[in-house]
């Protein structure tokens, strides 16, 4: 919160707070100072966590012409962070924009998404120091790709409407962000890692890591349902080289070449 309010330099933005529950005295304190921040609306989400739904919630309630769903684990970085993300949205055909999040010590922990390698969706540069280009320099360059994370995500709010937000029936906690960048794409729009706005993306410590029976079978319905909706294009991801593994999305050569050799045919 401090970081946003103080060290971002794009000054045109109004900032949601959805409290989903909190019970930590310290946390409700918190929350009580900031709600009378200028910039600051507060905004109670009374119901079990549900990822697409809270986002859901706050968009349909927002006044700008633009959204960034920002998760409350991410430190701003860059100042010029949101800047960036806007100038790559107001591209042409642009439907949503992610940030490059780093671990807090440094290591890459998003730099966009790949949908099929891997098994489902995965973070591509998984781990890269921080000062590393990555494969031919994807890791510091803006790109098209197929997916970024909503852990900060920019993205028109008249899209976000059309295409009904993140699926909160079906894919409750994880990959709805993938599935609506999928859906941006079907719709015709391109989806852009935007590699110099940073963030800080201390992963899971609001929310913590599925553990129970209960949390692990629900994972497996939404990896099932992805793996379903999106089969074909699980097939073939356009922004991943088709010659590399699609066993782990790290760039490595395929042992067997997914590409058929056009003197073969």
């Amino acid at each position: 919160m401090e970081g946003l309010l103080e060290k971002t330099t794009y000054p045109r933005f109004e900032l949601l707070v959805v409290d989903n529950q909190s019970t930590d005295p310290e946390a409700l304190a918190y929350l009580g100072e900031i709600a009378g921040r200028p910039s600051v609306r507060m905004l109670r989400y009374d119901r079990p966590f549900n990822y697409p739904a809270i986002n859901n919630f706050a968009a349909r309630q927002a006044q700008g012409e633009m959204l960034c769903l920002l998760n409350n684990d991410t430190e701003v970085i860059s100042p010029d962070w949101l800047e960036e993300m806007a100038g790559q949205l107001l591209q042409a055909q642009v439907g949503a924009v992610g940030a490059r999040l780093l671990y807090p010590d440094g290591r890459v922990q998003h730099g966009g998404v790949t949908v099929g390698p891997g098994g489902c969706a995965d973070h591509l540069h998984a781990e890269l120091a921080r000062g590393h280009p990555g494969y031919c320099h994807r890791a510091v360059i803006a790109q098209e790709l197929s997916a970024v994370t909503a852990a900060c995500m920019l993205t028109w709010k008249h899209l976000y409407e059309r295409l009904g937000g993140l699926n909160e029936k079906i894919l409750p906690v994880a990959y709805n962000d993938v599935d609506y960048c999928l859906r941006l794409q079907d719709a015709g729009y391109r989806v852009i890692y935007a590699a110099h706005a940073e963030l800080y993306h201390h992963e899971s410590a609001s929310r913590g890591v599925d553990s129970s029976w209960r949390e692990r079978r629900r994972s497996r319905r939404e990896l099932k349902y992805m793996r379903t909706r999106w089969r074909e294009r699980m097939q073939h991801d356009p922004y991943y080289n088709p010659n590399l593994s699609y066993e782990q999305p790290n760039f490595t050569l395929n042992w067997k070449p997914r590409v058929t050799k056009p003197w073969l045919r």
